[in-house]
């Protein structure tokens, strides 16, 4: 998956680089990060290669902004992208390469660092579960009845609410792997 994709799927209406910014903080967030010092070289380069088009549109708060939009060469570039088929391979965990190292830290600290971690994992699962819940209170069509744009949208949000739910049971499990350790050496064993 690149940058470059991602922009073109979130122009399926024009934008500014800042709005942009603001749709990964809502929804791709929970897949993809990007700030602004990556998404406006981006940009530019995509609009170089006839991707997008710009224009500048007057700003309420300073200096006109530039709002992109997909040519028809963008649109061609997304559909060829999905057209490939999915991209899978295996995805950067820092966080479960720590949890492999974990014997190098005291007893104690292994089992906060595990506490921490189940505790990220339930903010995020959360923040899925309210996203939902606003999204189905607000919406009569929620969930099966959807246009497309948005049902793959709320695809992509119930694989996060899955896998963060996963990923809290397995820390639960985790932990009680380190109570049964734990209690076997205390009782000497």
């Amino acid at each position: 998956m690149s940058l470059p994709n991602i922009l073109l799927g979130l122009l399926a209406t024009p934008a500014s680089g800042y709005d942009l910014k603001r749709r990964f903080e809502e929804r791709e967030r929970h897949y993809w990060s990007a700030n602004l010092a990556q998404i406006y070289p981006t940009l530019k380069r995509m609009e170089a290669d006839g991707l997008l088009e710009s224009r500048e549109e007057p700003s309420d708060k300073g200096p006109p902004r530039k709002v992109y939009r997909r040519t028809p060469a963008g649109t061609d570039a997304l559909t060829a992208w999905l057209a490939e088929g999915p991209e899978v391979h295996s995805d950067r965990l820092s966080w479960l390469a720590q949890v492999g190292y974990l014997a190098h830290l005291p007893t104690e600290q292994q089992r906060d660092f595990m506490q921490r971690l189940r505790e990220a994992f339930v903010r995020h699962r959360e923040e899925l579960v309210q996203i939902e819940c606003g999204w189905s209170s607000s919406d009569p069509r929620f969930p099966d009845a959807l246009p497309d744009d948005e049902l793959f949208g709320h695809f992509t949000l119930r694989l996060g609410l899955s896998k963060y739910q996963a990923i809290v049971d397995w820390c639960d499990e985790c932990l009680e792997r380190l109570d049964r350790r734990d209690a076997k050496i205390a009782a000497g064993g």
